[in-house]
This record gives C-alpha cells, sequence and structure tokens, in this order.
C-alpha cells in the first residue's frame, strides 16, 4: 500500500523491538466500510533501533528531522463515534 506518511513511534515499555514504524493513508478504507473517511493507521514493523527503522524507511525523515508518532496524537484518528451502538434491524 501506498501511505500517505509514516512515524516512527518508540513503545514504552521498551521490549526486544522498541521502535515502531506505522503508516496513514488518509480516507484509506472503502466507501462501503464502517470506517470509510477515516485514516485507516497499519503497523509496518518494530525494530530494536531508532536508525535502523529509519534506514529500513528512508521516507521517516523529511528536511532532516524524524517524524514521531505518538498513542496520544493518534487518538482523534481512530474515533468510532460514527458508528452507531445499537445493530441494523435486519441482523
Amino acid at each position: 500500500m501506498k501511505y500517505d506518511y509514516k512515524q516512527l513511534h518508540s513503545n514504552q515499555d521498551g521490549g526486544q523491538y522498541p521502535f515502531t514504524v506505522k503508516g496513514y493513508k488518509n480516507d484509506g478504507y472503502p466507501s462501503t466500510s464502517v470506517c470509510a473517511g477515516m485514516t485507516r493507521i497499519d503497523f509496518i514493523d518494530s525494530y530494536e533501533t531508532e536508525q535502523e527503522a529509519i534506514d529500513a524507511n528512508p521516507e521517516l525523515v523529511t528536511d532532516g528531522e524524524v517524524s514521531w508518532g505518538c498513542a496520544f496524537l493518534d487518538k482523534d484518528l481512530k474515533d468510532v463515534s460514527h458508528i452507531p451502538d445499537e445493530s441494523d434491524s435486519w441482523m
């Protein structure tokens, strides 16, 4: 998939692979999806170091700056308030 942009995330709990790359596609769902119109966020891969992530995904760097993301900033992109709480009557 061709993403509109990618971001590097630092996993708070560390672990073996503390750096994760996510891809973002604006309006990334088909019109038939309940998520239509929302930004699609895909996990791409995890890495042991920041440099390994950048080497594998050079588009993370623009004008010498790494594009960092965080769960707090992703919160609004994952808004599902448009999905009704009640199921369709035909189900």
